[in-house]
């Protein structure tokens, strides 16, 4: 019988290009020695290590020999050739953290730590970098520790996207409370240049030919001069001008290396700016650039693009800072300049009725006439109240007017009676219009003109009509007498005195008659999918969704659009998105049982321990009752210890 020969073993067997890599290098040469020779203990690490998935590395002996997986490798850069060589070579400019952990697990102690900060040259120049990893003793034959067993990660991303959104959530709270454009401009470009280290910040506008741009004050580290006015750009030439104006943020590491700026010319320019290095970002607003925001550093420096992402970021907050100050400051003038208008007349009163709250803020004028508090209509009073205030004969019409105004969008223009507080009738003219917002009435502001003298005048008016009236037909009866006696011609005079009355009875009443006769939809994946876009983080995946895209009404979307939006704000500031580990689970079904159903949820995880509150916030009481109440079904928040979970359970076609 033949007998079946086996192949040769083949050490180490797979193991991917560093197996390959392990199997042809020179071992005699190192500490190890010639791989026929090495343990069966280093044979099984080495295995395990070439076939984990994860960035692993190994180092072996006394000598701390280096080995490596296929994952690891990327994370040695431009480093020269590691394998073989010495752990405390390979990262020879990390030994002073690393080092001693390695030499405790010499000992036999392992360790682990999560997110720790180390300066590593991977690529050419420092680099702060951020790490979590493991490390465990592997026993020999012999029971002592032959070697160490690295389990790394490279967290310097997700370090480096918690901070920048930590970052913005600091910087939106600092800039909100603030009332002026250049207060706007100082607090950014501050906490920016601090947060970042750089030498100088500055935040200016450009004017409509995008050449000049401006800047009124700047911030400094104290090692630069502040440099304000304004600034030719296309001094920077007309590639970096160009690019400027299409809305690129310029980054130059090094202006001395870049080909950009490397021209004696820009050269001298920046060293008088007493920067190297800078990125400046463009903002493109309606179609051209508007502002920029710059940060110089003095020395050269190799901006990362978590950075340029965040100054990004910053320029873009501060822009829309500015422009809400500036809208708010408009709007103010024009509400004064209304006001005065007002003033002058003693007549007219102002409604603002909030539909979303049900409550009308109205002027002094305007609550009295309908027998309000001034005091309770300033601050905001249901419009029931004014309801009540009108006319009780004119009362159901205007109800229906109004309900017609919200459905239709159309103007509200009448007259009616109002009773004020002591009781006295009063004729008003009303006309206000109906504002929508995703397809639902959100405001309506009007003005009420009180007509009665005008009203007064118009029955004096009457009464004077009236009373020619009777004169008139008294005349006509005159003359219809008269008629009757003169007209003589026909056959009989009853004949003639008939046809003669009928005809002048037809012109009293035309006469009569004469004298009365005186306001669509949107999908679910798309709402959640927006509404969470600010607080997911590149490289990530603590946000999760999961659902059919279904189809909501216009007031559905727009209540779970601020349901999820105010879920957001909570986790990032005291929830599951606080920290660096929490997640977030956003799902829904839909069941049809009888009535089509939607059932949907939120829920939290990994967050810090959550705490039920004393009393309930006005975010919880949003969604709780003003969610259930859009919806027409029904909205819970637990507040579980492991995370908030809110759930929502409604009826829709």
């Amino acid at each position: 019988m033949q007998e079946l020969v086996k192949p040769p073993h083949v050490f180490p067997a797979n193991g991917g290009a560093m197996g390959e890599r392990i199997r042809r290098h020179e071992w005699s040469t190192t500490a190890v020695g010639p791989i026929e020779t090495w343990p069966q203990s280093l044979r099984t690490a080495v295995s395990m290590m070439l076939h984990s998935k994860f960035p692993t590395f190994m180092a072996w002996g006394n000598e701390l020999t280096s080995f490596y997986n296929d994952a690891y490798a990327p994370m040695l850069g431009s480093k020269p050739e590691a394998l073989g060589r010495s752990f405390r070579d390979v990262w020879a400019e990390a030994w002073g953290t690393v080092g001693p952990i390695a030499e405790r697990a010499l000992l036999g102690e392992a360790s682990y730590f999560e997110d720790l900060p180390i300066t590593i040259e991977r690529n050419g120049y420092p680099e702060q970098t951020w790490w979590t990893f493991s490390y465990s003793p592997i026993h020999d034959e012999t029971g002592g520790v032959g070697g160490i067993l690295c389990i790394v990660h490279d967290t310097t991303a997700k370090v480096h996207g918690e901070r920048r959104l930590g970052f913005l959530v600091r910087l939106s709270d600092r800039l909100r409370s603030l009332n002026e454009p250049l207060e706007v401009i100082t607090a950014a470009q501050a906490m920016l240049g601090e947060h970042l280290k750089a030498s100088r910040v500055g935040y200016g506008e450009v004017e409509e030919t995008a050449r000049y741009f401006t800047t009124e004050r700047n911030w400094t580290d104290g090692t630069v001069e502040h440099r304000t006015g304004t600034h030719d750009l296309a001094a920077f030439g007309p590639e970096i001008h160009g690019a400027l104006k299409r809305g690129e943020t310029l980054i130059v590491h090094d202006a001395a290396a870049d080909p950009r700026t490397n021209s004696p010319e820009h050269l001298a320019a920046f060293a008088f700016l007493e920067f190297s290095s800078v990125v400046t970002v463009s903002l493109i607003k309606h179609g051209r650039m508007v502002a920029a925001l710059y940060v110089h550093n003095r020395e050269p420096r190799l901006w990362s693009e978590s950075e340029v992402k965040l100054i990004e970021d910053v320029a873009e907050r501060t822009w829309d800072a500015i422009e809400r100050i500036r809208s708010e400051a408009a709007l103010r003038k024009s509400e004064e300049r209304l006001q005065l208008a007002l003033e002058a007349s003693s007549v007219v009163g102002t409604w603002d009725w909030d539909i979303q709250s049900d409550l009308v803020y109205a002027d002094e004028r305007f609550a009295t006439l309908y027998g309000v508090d001034p005091a309770r209509a300033a601050t905001g009073a249901p419009i029931a109240g004014f309801l009540k205030g009108v006319h009780p004969s004119d009362r159901a019409r205007i109800e229906d007017l109004i309900r017609e105004a919200l459905d239709t969008g159309r103007t509200l223009a009448a007259e009616y009676r109002t009773i004020d507080g002591s009781g006295q009738v009063h004729w008003v003219f009303a006309q206000g219009r109906c504002y929508r917002a995703a397809g639902q009435p959100v405001r309506f502001p009007g003005v009420c003109v009180d007509i009665t003298e005008r009203k007064r005048a118009e029955e004096h008016r009457e009464l004077l009509i009236n009373e020619l009236n009777h004169r008139v037909k008294n005349t006509l009866a005159t003359v219809q007498s008269i008629a009757s006696q003169s007209l003589r011609n026909a056959e009989t005079t009853e004949a003639a005195r008939s046809a003669m009355e009928a005809r002048l009875l037809a012109l009293s009443r035309a006469h009569d008659v004469l004298t009365r006769e005186n306001w669509e939809g949107a999908g679910l994946v798309e709402i959640a999918r927006e509404a969470l876009a600010p607080y997911r983080h590149d490289r990530e995946n603590r946000l999760h969704v999961e659902g059919p895209d279904v189809r909501l009404s216009p007031r559905m979307a727009l209540a779970i659009a601020m349901a999820l939006q105010e879920l957001a704000t909570n986790a990032v500031k005291y929830g599951a998105l606080s920290n660096a580990s929490g997640e977030v689970r956003v799902a829904w079904v839909v069941e049809q049982k009888g009535e089509k159903r939607l059932r949907f949820s939120w829920t939290e995880t990994g967050g810090p321990p959550v705490k039920a509150p004393r009393r309930r916030g006005f975010g919880t009481r949003l969604i709780e009752r003003s969610l259930a109440q859009d919806l027409n079904g029904e909205a819970h928040i637990t507040f579980a210890p492991t995370g908030i979970i809110c759930t929502v359970d409604a009826a829709f076609a």
